[in-house]
């Protein structure tokens, strides 16, 4: 239960900093400015279904195929918005607000199809990490580096790297034992991640049942069912859009923290000044720990 309480004060203290520093809160914007319109882009796709087969049972196999594409897009794109939460925290808690000027003179999201690839390639990779070192231990060795992809999404964010170069980097910090802070001592990953699947299981039957209400699926006519579909879809994405914003702007934070520890330590190892490697100062508080960290440096 203790990492789940040291997840809560960690959220806790993150959210004033999203009051104080405006910046923090754009994001959020940009997440549910591109939400909505990915909500509405997949609407046109489902009302054709709708229009042209019904609930026919193609037509409702295309229906629930179209909703799963439209829900990992909207969990792609709360990705694609971290990218920016990353870099806004990082200079924030480096109090060094020149990187947030710097941010204003530098696209968004350039990097946006490396972290969108690695959305789509992180769940078959660790795939085959886990049948390699059930099946194959002699081939797992070379898949050990997926240990440390937590923080792939900082290392593109703010060393500016397309996806090829980030994976070399995080092989750099596995091989010299960097990472050293298991992530899952903070429980952020179970906490927003069960906040965000509630969200959107309950977006889904809220949108489900209300679109019932509105339109009964045998005997209401093509512009009801439109409508009903239009109004359930909307209510649906926007629970989840609630749950992925969370989701996405605690872990992002998180994640941020852990890699700038990792180049604190870095840091300290090369100028032989080991006060350099101290975890970040949110890390320490959300601990509780006075005394420098035992981690390797």
């Amino acid at each position: 239960m203790q990492r789940l309480n040291y997840a809560f004060r960690f959220i806790k203290a993150c959210f004033p900093l999203a009051v104080k520093h405006s910046r923090l809160l754009r994001p959020w914007v940009n997440l549910w400015m591109g939400g909505v319109s990915l909500l509405i882009l997949w609407l046109i796709p489902l009302g054709v279904v709708i229009m042209l087969l019904g609930l026919t049972p193609l037509g409702m196999v295309l229906i629930g195929l179209i909703s799963i594409l439209l829900l990992y897009s909207l969990l792609m794109w709360g990705e694609v918005t971290a990218l920016e939460t990353s870099r806004a925290f990082n200079a924030i808690t480096r109090g060094d607000f020149s990187l947030l000027e710097a941010m204003d003179q530098t696209p968004v999201f350039v990097h946006w199809k490396d972290i969108a690839l690695w959305v789509l390639m992180l769940p078959g990779m660790e795939l085959i990490r886990f049948f390699n070192q059930v099946f194959q231990p002699y081939k797992a060795e070379k898949h050990d580096w997926l240990g440390g992809s937590f923080v792939m999404l900082p290392v593109i964010a703010l060393e500016a790297l397309n996806l090829s170069e980030a994976v070399e980097r995080i092989k750099q910090l596995d091989r010299e034992r960097l990472l050293g802070f298991h992530p899952e001592l903070i429980g952020i990953s179970p906490v927003v991640g069960v906040l965000q699947w509630l969200l959107i299981l309950v977006g889904g039957i809220v949108g489900y049942w209300v679109g019932l209400i509105m339109a009964d699926p045998v005997t209401a006519g093509v512009l009801s069912r439109l409508l009903a579909i239009t109004i359930g879809v909307l209510l649906a994405g926007s629970l989840a859009l609630m749950g992925i914003s969370f989701s996405s702007f605690n872990r992002a934070c998180y994640y941020t923290t852990l890699y700038q520890w990792a180049l604190n330590v870095e840091q300290a190892r090369s100028s032989g000044d080991t006060s350099r490697g101290l975890a970040p100062v949110i890390l320490s508080q959300v601990m509780r720990k006075t005394k420098p960290s035992k981690k390797e440096s």
